[in-house]
């Protein structure tokens, strides 16, 4: 065997290499070449943005084809994104040209007549998305099956913005009944950025699998990179700021004066402007209220200095001419231009001279993190990062601002990121939302199928193998009273009148739907909406406008959520379509941030100043001994361990009437005393059988999915706590605390 691999390439590849100049492949490229051509294992190509993974994975792909002309799409490309499509298409055709492969791209704006020709004559390689993956499935299904006989790769670009959502899982199962159809297994090929739990990946490549192997393809320049990172940290006195807002309050009911009044962010628009105007940067928000205010700072900031506008806002309630005005300008790279956005610009369009990344506020996920900061440093091989993390302080005398967390937390998930660790998915969820949505495919795929059949090719074959045959009848049962299936005389399945009426609707094909604005509403008056992405229980609070809630009612027909004024702290509720659950690593590492000082050097000395104040309360507190802690406002209990945890550790004490509230990494108990919890503790763990089914009877929206209203409350209910509570960890703390107690 030849000692170089680039040499088993395809001749007219190896000349397609030569005419761009490259002396060498990158080295993943190289690492991919003979488990892509020798082996048949699945392929898993992990590498930092810019390494050259689409290479990596079609580069012998192509090579692979090109030995035997067979008719049908040979290499089916999936993409979360159609920009991302159009893309991969251009530069696929360029490598393609002198192999004569057929590139065809397949999204809602392709042209038709390219459609039409695929129908006509299938070959080559397709570029397609989930959603005009599930309309062939669905309206052609004589076509899948011959279109895709001959199939050897599946290809997935951008893996990671796949797991843990309901596309990935309507992937999964995609790409399952397709190797149903044809009734062989198709080689399938990630593409991401890197990963830390190798385990993790490979199963949601191919869940529910017991043969087929997994090869990881890394990449070897990992560490070589260039990586410049600092947290700048400031001080904000929110008595000030809240001042001010009431002030504008009592003046003006326009809710832009209100929002224009918000002064806590200026000192890091100042820092934004003078850091990085006459650049190309990308600044990301955890909120599009925080965006506007930023951008709006911004402006003025532009206007007072009498230079031109270069800071522009980016979020998903804008105008589509908006958002794509500004991202034409990013592509161009003509004019120095600026984006403060939310998640809108993680993925998608592709920006070469990104100069830096921006976070304000600590980011909702280390793998969130790592996924911008992948936007920067394609050009030059420098991608810089800049936090710019606020700590508020008032004469409240909070916790959460005497710890400093939001700092702490800041420099845990940059340790957690420099030492590349991130966030894994849950390895298995019932997703029962994308469940209805593939039932219902299936039976329009076919006019009528038995349940049996459903059961066996969605679930015990499929990805939604944690739904047994009896919770898969009461599923049915859930579908049939909403008139979405009807059974046949001869016991088969067919859609009903309600589900026909669904399945004929394009917005069916995507397994997710943009959230639905809920009102907040206090003593009748409307106060503002959210786009609630997580469930929410009466006595739960938030922060809204500058004043704190908790909730006295919640009405998901109406999306109504009543609220009350909540004299303690509160935290924001996570609207940008993220769960912003933080993983038990994280906490962790925060303890032992705290515990020990030995946080990343890239903090600046006001950033040093917060991390420092908070280790002394953490210390003065003695929280380096206890999880319980007398603090201003009554008891507070540190499980340091992620959302999960915490969720369940608070439903727990809701349901033996302890009333609580979690803010960032602890949970304050209101009007409790230390007899009353003990009592409470020593009751949850005389328990033998807690049900998790029992603690979320107080949530109330458990819609969060886009097929969650056809399910019945049994199942909302199960779908919810296996996804965001975990009992043992609950359990652990417990025994913990009553120790200690």
């Amino acid at each position: 065997m030849t000692e170089n691999p680039i040499d088993l390439l395809d001749p007219r590849l190896l000349k397609w290499i030569r005419q761009r100049g490259w002396q060498d492949l990158h080295p993943v490229q190289k690492n991919a070449i003979i488990p892509i051509l020798n082996s048949s294992d699945d392929i898993i190509i992990s590498a930092s943005t810019a390494s050259g993974k689409t290479e990596a994975a079609f580069l012998p792909a192509l090579t692979y084809i090109a030995k035997e002309n067979k008719p049908g799409i040979r290499i089916l490309c999936i993409s979360p994104l159609k920009a991302l499509i159009n893309d991969q298409t251009r530069r696929l055709k360029d490598l393609t040209e002198s192999l004569k492969i057929t590139v065809t791209p397949w999204h809602g704006d392709s042209a038709a007549n390219n459609k039409k020709k695929l129908f006509d004559n299938p070959q080559g390689i397709l570029l397609i998305t989930p959603e005009s993956l599930e309309s062939l499935l669905m309206n052609h299904n004589a076509f899948v099956k011959e279109a895709f006989k001959n199939t050897d790769f599946v290809i997935i670009d951008e893996f990671h913005a796949f797991m843990g959502t309901q596309r990935g899982y309507q992937l999964q199962s995609q790409l399952h009944r397709i190797e149903n159809s044809v009734a062989r297994v198709i080689r399938r090929i990630a593409i991401s950025a890197t990963f830390s739990n190798l385990s993790s990946v490979t199963e949601y490549l191919r869940p529910n699998n017991h043969t087929i192997k997994c090869d990881l393809i890394k990449d070897d320049s990992v560490g070589k990179s260039r990586l410049a990172v600092q947290v700048r940290g400031y001080i904000i006195d929110n008595d000030d700021v809240e001042k001010g807002i009431n002030e504008v309050k009592r003046l003006t009911k326009d809710e832009e004066i209100i929002k224009t009044s918000d002064t806590r962010y200026r000192e890091i628009a100042g820092d934004i402007f003078r850091l990085l105007r006459g650049t190309t940067n990308l600044v990301f928000t955890n909120s599009r209220a925080a965006t506007e205010v930023i951008a709006n700072d911004l402006h003025e900031l532009c206007d007072k200095n009498h230079v031109p506008q270069e800071f522009f806002p980016h979020h998903g309630s804008l105008s589509k001419d908006m958002r794509e005005s500004l991202e034409a300008r990013l592509q161009e790279g003509r004019l120095p231009t600026t984006a403060i956005c939310t998640a809108t610009l993680e993925l998608g369009i592709d920006i070469s001279n990104v100069a830096s990344i921006g976070q304000i506020s600590p980011p909702l996920s280390v793998a969130s993190l790592r996924q911008r900061l992948g936007r920067s440093g394609r050009r030059d091989g420098l991608a810089v990062l800049r936090l710019f993390i606020p700590e508020y302080y008032s004469s409240k005398h909070y916790l959460t601002e005497q710890l400093s967390e939001d700092t702490v937390l800041s420099a845990a998930m940059i340790k957690l990121l420099l030492n590349r660790w991130y966030e894994p998915p849950l390895e298995k969820e019932y997703s029962f939302s994308t469940l209805v949505q593939q039932t219902l495919s299936v039976i329009a795929a076919n006019g009528s199928v038995s349940a049996k059949n459903l059961w066996e090719l969605l679930c015990k074959t499929g990805p939604f193998n944690l739904c047994t045959a009896p919770l898969y009848a009461n599923f049915l049962r859930s579908l049939a009273e909403h008139d979405l299936i009807v059974q046949l005389r001869d016991g088969t399945l067919t859609l009903g009148l309600e589900g026909e009426r669904l399945c004929s609707q394009w917005k069916f094909y995507a397994s997710f739907e943009t959230l639905p604005d809920y009102i907040i509403e206090y003593n009748g008056k409307h106060i503002g909406t959210i786009p609630l992405c997580q469930p929410i229980a009466v006595q739960d609070t938030f922060l809204f406008a500058g004043n704190g809630w908790i909730v006295s009612d919640v009405n998901p027909q109406k999306r109504i959520i009543s609220v009350k004024p909540y004299k303690f702290h509160a935290s924001p509720l996570s609207v940008s379509g993220n769960t912003g659950f933080i993983h038990d690593e994280i906490r962790m590492t925060m303890f032992d941030i705290y515990m020990k000082g030995n946080y990343p050097p890239c903090l600046n000395s006001q950033a040093k100043e917060n991390l420092a104040a908070g280790r002394d309360t953490f210390f003065n507190l003695g929280l380096d001994k206890k999880c319980m802690i007398s603090g201003p406002q009554g008891l507070a209990l540190f499980p340091w361990k992620g959302d999960r945890i915490m969720r369940t550790v608070s439903l727990m004490l809701a349901k033996e009437q302890i009333k609580n509230v979690q803010y960032n990494s602890h949970i304050e108990l209101e009007y409790c005393s230390i007899d009353s919890l003990k009592v409470a503790v020593a009751n949850i763990l005389r328990q033998n059988d807690i049900k998790l089914n029992d603690l979320v009877m107080k949530v109330k929206n458990l819609e969060t999915d886009k097929f969650d209203y056809c399910l019945s409350d049994e199942l909302k209910r199960l779908n919810y706590a296996h996804r965001s509570l975990d009992l043992d960890g609950a359990l652990t703390f417990f025994k913990r605390l009553a120790k200690e107690l």
